[in-house]
């Protein structure tokens, strides 16, 4: 969707709440078998979106759902974002994840992400609008929120969000991968994600700390009753 598309679809919500300060919440490595959730929480500076959209139309040009984008792409969006956009991040880590389940980890990550976003606003009195990537309100934050299926898709605020929180997950698990405990399984390349290589180093080396048990133990169960049934 076109930069002033996206920008339009949140101007069009804030339009009824002016009082209110929006946010796009996203997060990246749900069916990951290894490694944390990360979200990220995006707000831009200015309110005067449409100024935004036309003021940065070339350099934004190419904001879209971080998963349509390359990397080399999502890099070139992240300085331009960060000029007229603040952002933080949250995690929940693999320990996390397999205490409350994915789906509650997740909603973690992004109230990690909320908070630490009002905290560097540093503003005291202020109402949020989360917009909230998926299909589910997030029960850990207290505010407005609306839930936005392909959220990434359609909203400015939640695209951005998605481009960075990928940006950051992605460079930690490239960086993970450089070290002895981890450089066995391709981290480098699959951040995390259960691809052939993935799962074949498994079989060979067995699981690190930061492998999700729960994620790696379907994901060779499946895979050994596809094998078993072709």
């Amino acid at each position: 969707m076109p930069l002033k598309e996206l920008i339009k679809f949140d101007t069009d919500i804030a339009k009824s709440y002016s009082k209110y300060m929006f946010i796009g919440i996203d997060e990246v490595g749900r069916g990951a078998l290894a490694g944390p959730v990360v979200a990220c929480a995006f707000t831009w500076k200015y309110k005067d979106y449409l100024k935004i959209g036309n003021t940065y139309l070339r350099s934004l040009s190419d904001l879209n759902d971080s998963k349509e984008l390359t990397r080399c792409k999502r890099k070139e969006l992240f300085k331009p974002l960060t000029k007229v956009g603040k952002y933080a991040l949250g995690y929940a880590s693999v320990l996390e994840i397999e205490k409350l389940n994915i789906l509650n980890a997740t909603f973690l990550a992004m109230k990690r992400a909320y908070e630490a976003l009002k905290s560097l606003l540093n503003k005291k009195d202020f109402n949020s609008y989360v917009l909230v990537d998926g299909n589910k309100f997030n029960p850990f934050i207290n505010c407005r929120q609306l839930p936005i299926i392909d959220g990434d898709a359609k909203s400015s605020l939640i695209a951005s969000a998605s481009i960075i929180a990928k940006l950051y997950r992605d460079s930690l698990m490239e960086r993970l991968s450089l070290s002895d405990k981890f450089n066995l399984y391709g981290w480098h390349t699959n951040v995390g994600y259960g691809t052939r290589e993935h799962k074949i180093a498994i079989r060979q080396h067995g699981i690190t700390p930061l492998h999700r048990k729960l994620f790696v133990r379907k994901a060779l169960s499946e895979e050994a009753i596809l094998l078993q049934s072709s």
